[in-house]
């Protein structure tokens, strides 16, 4: 009997490891870890943001993002057309349309000149919404603004902006 069951073809051990290695049934993982789902996401997520933080170089700093905020939580104080100034100096106009449009109050002539020439380079990336609030603050300061600098450049964007459609 010891004979038939030495001459059977039956897989050895090692065989028999190996195809349970390579079967979809079995975890794959090391150690018998188990990762969790969001995991990756979330580190994925991280390493964007410090990458884009990289690339803006000193407007991805926390002292911008205080400054930043600032500007906003200051409006229509006293402070604001200084932190709005300081602001400018230090890092140069701001890059979303709706700080840009609060620094246009400032009644500071230069930076509000500086800050009307941004929004026209802003103006064909911004979205349909911010396009309309463009125009109408430029509109405004066209016809109502004590400084003719001021008038004089809001009415020249306002003319460009509607020639290009």
């Amino acid at each position: 009997m010891s004979r038939e069951y030495d001459e059977d073809n039956r897989p050895s051990w090692r065989d028999i490891d190996k195809k349970r290695d390579r079967s979809s049934h079995v975890s794959h993982d090391q150690k018998g870890e188990h990762k969790k789902p969001g995991a990756d996401r979330w580190n994925t997520g991280r390493y964007k943001q410090a990458l884009d933080k990289l690339f803006k170089g000193e407007k991805g700093t926390i002292e911008h993002e205080k400054l930043h905020k600032k500007i906003h939580k200051s409006y229509g104080s006293t402070a604001f057309a200084e932190t709005a100034r300081k602001y400018v100096d230090k890092y140069g106009p701001p890059d979303d349309v709706s700080t840009l449009l609060l620094v246009l109050d400032s009644k500071d002539v230069p930076l509000m000149v500086i800050v009307m020439e941004k929004l026209q380079l802003v103006y064909p990336k911004a979205s349909d919404r911010e396009k309309e609030d463009i125009r109408r603050k430029l509109s405004i300061l066209a016809l109502t603004d004590r400084s003719a600098d001021v008038k004089e450049r809001a009415s020249e964007i306002v003319e460009e902006i509607k020639s290009r459609g």
